[in-house]
């Protein structure tokens, strides 16, 4: 009689259907993330009073609808709602979802900015994306792990 014991592939399967649910749940609160930072700030043409040299001499746009905190920032161009970017790295086992270089303003929002009248104001957009989804994020990593279980299972039967 003899025991085969398949522990060290049993370890590396279950650790590749986790982390197969860890992209899922961390490509969901990019999504969730870049939804929050797309509602729109549209802005309005209004008439310049005085002309200045070499400016713009018929109308300038302004923001009337500015985020409240702790409201996410509001889209003017763009670039802080494309640049919240996903990343994994499978040897630490880890995901990571934040901003890029071009959107360290987004950084700032996140983690607030003190003025001098108004005090610290906060204007995340990822740390509410994350906490008003727990459970949708665990639904996620669940089922892609038991995705992830099911395909291997079938590629065994092979």
């Amino acid at each position: 009689m003899a025991i085969k014991w398949y522990g060290d592939k049993f370890a590396d399967a279950a650790a590749d259907a986790l982390f197969e649910g860890m992209q899922a749940a961390g490509l969901l609160i990019q999504k969730i993330a870049r939804t929050k930072a797309s509602v729109p700030n549209t802005g309005q043409a209004v008439p310049v009073k005085r002309q200045t040299k070499g400016g713009n001499k018929t109308s300038r746009t302004i923001y009337p609808h500015p985020s409240k905190p702790p409201e996410s920032p509001r889209r003017r161009t763009g670039v802080g709602q494309k640049n919240i970017v996903y990343g994994h790295n499978r040897k630490l086992m880890l995901v990571r979802i934040g901003y890029t270089r071009l959107a360290r303003y987004m950084t700032f929002h996140e983690l607030g900015i003190r003025y001098k009248k108004k005090g610290k104001q906060q204007r995340p957009t990822l740390i509410p994306a994350i906490r008003d989804n727990l459970g949708i994020i665990n639904t996620y990593i669940n089922r892609g792990t038991v995705r992830a279980i099911a395909r291997s299972r079938l590629k065994r039967k092979k």
